[in-house]
Parts: structure tokens; sequence; C-alpha cells
């Protein structure tokens, strides 16, 4: 016999699958992987409910292959909120602590009465989760290991209190609340920015997590007109794909904004981000009346790296060069890559007279060092010209011109001077060194 009411959910998950799918296609990453798994299991939860055997033994395994779906969803759910991999980097204790939480509800399900192997799921959960923690605890932060095993731990001695109470089947409930919540928790801990999406996924694990207790709380009152409907039971598990999708989608905007104003190669702000940055800092450096600077730092030679080594070698030169100046500029100023071999500075807020030309001399510094890459050690240098606000200009283009003028002025005067010294006599070129 079927379960009608069950089919409109079977094609709403199995379509939900079907876009998970779909992105896991286009975007083979680990947490879109889990996802993928959870709704999996949610959609064997509902396949076994679609049958209606009451009691027997098939009944019984029915309900088992229900429950143990709900709690495997959990657990990818967990996975797929989590920064570390647990499953990747402990594979045997994470699938021992996995079997014993599942062997924990499926002798809660066929009613086993013999608390011995409650208390043995119970004693494997808290070992396998300790000596797991253990093993991962220099792998991510103490703040992060000391959440996830403290509140492992504490489902394991849950449960085993339970046990002592003889209420087993209690452990039911509380094994899938505490499942959702700390999905719920760890969903919320791993965005940084807390956007719609991510509220609205962390509501659903939550309310996911409180049907269990209320539902048990309602059992233990003996209310027998209270019951929680399967619709409201059901419903948080859509707010949750509504939220993970709202997420995805959130973050395929960012990332393409992200792209839209930033170099590929480098990941500095590239000159459409550059343009918008500094009208920015002429507009607070005319309200706050302060000094500001562009400076623009050209590569020389760097066309004969490229022609010399080839384009992969040039674009190590790039990146590395990238990383030297962004050591030396400030987290309140902007560096930009401006052109091909091109970056340039935006320094805001120059208390010294001398501010910017001390730090165009500290970027040359970095700079006169040679560059390894591939095992080659590149020697590198730059032209760095530069422009202050007010005294060069008032306006972004005639800072920028002057500024790249300045920069064309250098590149000329070290020009002359290799030239020079190439055409000098050998004597010459001894008493200059």
């Amino acid at each position: 016999m079927l379960r009608y009411s069950t089919i409109p959910y079977l094609i709403a998950f199995a379509a939900l699958e079907f876009v998970f799918w779909s992105m896991l296609r286009h975007h083979a990453r680990r947490q879109v992987n889990y996802w993928l798994i959870a709704w999996t299991f949610v959609l064997l939860h509902f396949t076994a409910h679609l049958f209606v055997l009451s009691g027997g033994f098939w009944g019984t395994a029915l309900a088992t292959i229900s429950l143990l779906a709900l709690d495997m969803a959990g657990i990818a759910f967990i996975h797929a909120a989590s920064r570390l991999d647990l499953f990747a980097e402990q594979p045997v204790w994470m699938t021992v602590w996995a079997t014993a939480l599942m062997a924990y509800s499926a002798l809660a399900v066929w009613d086993v009465e013999r608390a011995f192997p409650y208390y043995v799921a119970a004693a494997v959960m808290a070992a396998s989760i300790s000596l797991l923690h253990f093993l991962v605890r220099t792998k991510r932060s103490a703040r992060d290991n000391v959440f996830s095993f403290s509140s492992a731990l504490f489902l394991a001695l849950l449960l085993a209190a339970l046990v002592y109470r003889n209420q087993m089947g209690y452990g039911i409930d509380a094994t899938l609340s505490w499942l959702y919540l700390v999905a719920g928790i760890r969903y919320w801990q791993n965005f940084e920015r807390k956007t719609t999406g991510v509220a609205v996924a962390v509501f659903g694990f939550v309310a996911a997590s409180a049907i269990f207790p209320v539902g048990l709380l309602i059992r233990i009152m003996y209310v027998p007109h209270l019951t929680i409907d399967a619709t409201v039971r059901d419903l948080p598990k859509f707010i949750i794909a509504i939220g993970i999708l709202l997420t995805f989608l959130e973050e395929e905007i960012g990332r393409t904004e992200h792209l839209a104003l930033h170099d590929a190669l480098t990941g500095l702000p590239n000159r459409r981000l550059l343009e918008d940055r500094l009208n920015n800092m002429l507009e607070r450096a005319e309200r706050n009346r302060t000094r500001a600077a562009v400076l623009v730092v050209d590569l020389d030679g760097f066309k004969q790296i490229n022609d010399l080594h080839g384009h992969a070698v040039g674009d190590g030169v790039l990146r590395e060069t990238a990383l030297r100046l962004g050591k030396v500029v400030r987290r309140a100023d902007t560096l930009a890559r401006s052109g091909g071999d091109e970056f340039t500075v935006l320094v805001s807020d120059i208390l010294q007279p001398d501010g910017a030309k001390i730090l165009a001399e500290k970027l040359q510094l970095e700079l006169d060092r040679s560059i390894a890459v591939r095992h080659l050690h590149l020697p590198v240098s730059a032209s760095i010209g530069m422009a202050v606000y007010p005294d060069d200009g008032e306006t972004a283009d005639s800072l920028c011109a002057r500024a790249d003028a300045e920069m064309y002025r250098v590149k000329r005067q070290t020009k002359s001077r290799i030239e020079t010294a190439s055409t000098a006599s050998p004597s010459v070129l001894l008493s200059s060194q």
C-alpha cells in the first residue's frame, strides 16, 4: 500500500536533487558534493515513507531506513558546512563514529531492551570522536576543535544517560536534534558574510532541530489531541533547501562581481576598480584637506623575460611582484594592476611631507631584488612615477597623467644610464664598480 501524500515530496526533492547534481557538474566543490549527498538521503527518507507497512519485520525495516537516511543527511549537512572535511582527513574514525551513531538509532527503532548494546554504541562514539579530534587538532583552530569535540562528546554522554534512565527511544530525537542544530551552527560559522541565504538556511536547520524536542515534549506531556502535522515536520527541509540555493546564488554573484573588478592573475583590483577608488580618495582628500598620491610602477625589461622564458615565467614574475608590493603598501591604501606590467598605488591621508617619496623608495628597494621563478633567478627593476594631490594636480586625470609622465622620465633616464654604461670602456666600468 502506498502513501500517496508523500508523492509530491518525492517529486519536489527529486527536482532538488537534479538541481544540486547540475550545480556539482558546473562547480566541482566539496561543499556542493556533500549537499548532493545530503539531499540524496532526504530523498531516500521520503521514498521509505512512500510505503505503508504497519508493524512487522518489513515495517520496522522501512522505519529504520527512513530514520538512518535522516541521520546520514544530517551528517552530510554538517560536513558541507564545516571548513575541514573530517571524512577526507580521517575516513576510518569518521566511519566508526557514524556507524556507532546509526547503530544506536537502529537499536532504538527495533526496540532492543538490553542496555549493553546501547552503552557500547555510545562508548564507541565517545572514543572515536576523541581520537579523531586528537588526530586533526593541528589542522584547524583550537576554538573550532573544542566546539566540535565538546558537542559530539555531549551527544555520546546524553545517549548514555538516556540508556541509564531506560529511555533509549528518546535518543532518536536527541540525535536528530543534535545533528541539525550542529549543522546550523556550522553553516553560520562557515560564512563570513551573513547574507540572507545564510540566515534562511540556518533558520531552517534550527527549525528542523526544534521539531524533535517539541515532539518529544508532546509525548512526555501526553497530549493526545496535540500532534505535529507531517507538513510542519517537513517544512524546515524546504527552508534549508531555499537557504542553501540562495547562499550559492549569492556566492556566485559575489564571485562574478569580484572577477569583474579584480585581475585574474594577481587578484589585485583592476583598472575599473582603481578608477573608482581614485575618485573616492580624491573626494575624501578634498573634504578632509589632506594630501594623497598616485604612484605608477612599471617593470623594466619585462618583455625580454616573456620573450626569453615564456609567458608562464612572466606570469610568475607578475604574481611575485604583486606580493612584494603588497608587503609595503598599507591596508588602507590601494594596490592595483593597471596594465600588462604596470601597477598603481593610491596613497591616502599622507601626514609626512615626503611620505609618498619614502613609500616609492621602499617599493623600489623591494623590486631591486631578483625574483625566483621556476628555479630561475631573474633580475627585475622598476621605474616609478609619482604625483601628489593637490601639488601636482587636483583631478584624477591630471594626477594619472603626471604620474605616467614621471614614470616615463625615470625609465628614459634608466635606459640612458644603461646605454652609457654599455658603451664605456672596461676600465671605466671597473672604476665605476
